[in-house]
């Protein structure tokens, strides 16, 4: 039996092409999976000629082993590390992320669901993906999260290492001792400002004691088991921009002194359109001043 190739209507408005590619996507892998089975990559699979009669070098073949070929690019790169947008959708709005008023947001229908992700991460993971982290948007927004995280734990056996989450902490507290049960190991916080008047003028909305709440949690769920179980790194990721919270980055440093906490400082990138808009870089000047 063989696979007919995957079509889709190029006679449709641009907005809707999207949903045709995936529609044609769903169809090819479906067809995969009534000719090989739904364990099988649609990006590897075998003849049945290979499935009766595997050979030694093909020790990574992914109906004879649960591994496949591991992700090389052309510079001999291997790449373990794979990262899911969960959602578009956000509960802040940044001014140097987001306009006040949002954004158009794709139909519910062009994103992967919840099979859709694990089915992906499966995927990757049989090539040799170690790390998965989830984004958004917010991926804490996204509805059924903690069975995400849960049926993504379901693949260490395969090798996958850990499971990490970027956020911004707003609505976090409240979940996040349920997501490290299920298994998420990495939290990286989205906090730019310690000053609550600031967070609010950064962000367009209130919640700053809410993310130092997180925060808070976040260090109390510290795994100090030698196996690793549990959550074992949370990081701040900080938009350092001149004139507005530059003058913060060495109470952020502070942070750190006395908490397992790492902060990755990250510089504002102001475009305008295609190109970069007239602005000071800063870095330089601010690794001067951590060193003193």
């Amino acid at each position: 039996m063989a696979l007919a190739p995957a079509t889709f209507d190029t006679n449709v408005p641009r907005t809707d092409v999207a949903a045709s590619l995936r529609r044609a996507a769903r169809a090819k892998i479906q067809a995969i999976d009534a000719l090989h089975g739904t364990g099988v990559s649609p990006f590897d699979f075998a003849t049945p000629i290979e499935r009766a009669q595997p050979t030694l070098t093909n020790h990574f073949h992914p109906i004879i082993s649960p591994r496949a070929e591991p992700l090389v690019d052309n510079f001999s790169r291997m790449h373990d590390y794979l990262r899911i947008s969960l959602t578009e959708r956000c509960n802040l709005r940044c001014f140097y992320c987001m306009p006040e008023e949002g954004i158009h947001l794709s139909p519910s229908e062009n994103l992967l669901n919840d099979d859709e992700v694990i089915r992906l991460a499966t995927i990757f993971v049989r090539h040799g993906v170690r790390k998965i982290r989830l984004t958004g948007g917010e991926p804490t927004i996204r509805k059924g999260i903690l069975d995400i995280v849960r049926r993504l734990n379901q693949l260490r056996p395969m090798g996958l290492h850990s499971i990490g989450m970027t956020s911004n902490g707003l609505a976090l507290h409240r979940k996040l001792a349920d997501l490290v049960a299920n298994g998420l190991t990495h939290l990286n916080l989205s906090l730019d400002t310690l000053d609550p008047s600031r967070f609010e003028a950064i962000t367009r909305r209130r919640g700053h004691e809410a993310v130092m709440k997180t925060l808070d949690t976040a260090l109390a769920l510290l795994s100090t088991s030698p196996t690793g179980v549990g959550l074992r790194r949370v990081k701040l990721n900080v938009v350092v921009v001149q004139g507005v919270n530059d003058d913060e980055v060495l109470d952020f440093l502070q942070l750190t002194k006395d908490r397992e906490l790492s902060v990755r400082f990250i510089e504002f990138m102001p475009f305008s359109g295609k190109f970069l808009s007239s602005y000071d870089f800063i870095f330089w000047a601010l690794l001067s001043s951590c060193r003193q």
